[in-house]
């Protein structure tokens, strides 16, 4: 192995194994999320909720 990689892995590795610490930083790697994107996912939920109710009742409406 030729020392710069012995060093560019041994830094990963550092780095790797501080981010495992209490006092690690939290850094947010999410992008906020747009209400368009928001009312998309409600929407989709809710047709997917349908969906299922219509393939397989919930038995709490069955036998109710």
């Amino acid at each position: 192995m030729t020392p710069i990689a012995l060093l560019v892995s041994l830094e990963a590795v550092r780095t790797e194994v501080l981010s495992a610490m209490p006092n690690a930083p939290v850094v947010d790697d999410r992008r906020a999320e747009s209400a368009t994107m928001n009312k998309v996912r409600g929407f989709t939920a809710r047709t997917l909720r349908r969906a299922a109710d219509r393939v397989e009742p919930t038995p709490a409406l069955t036998y109710g």
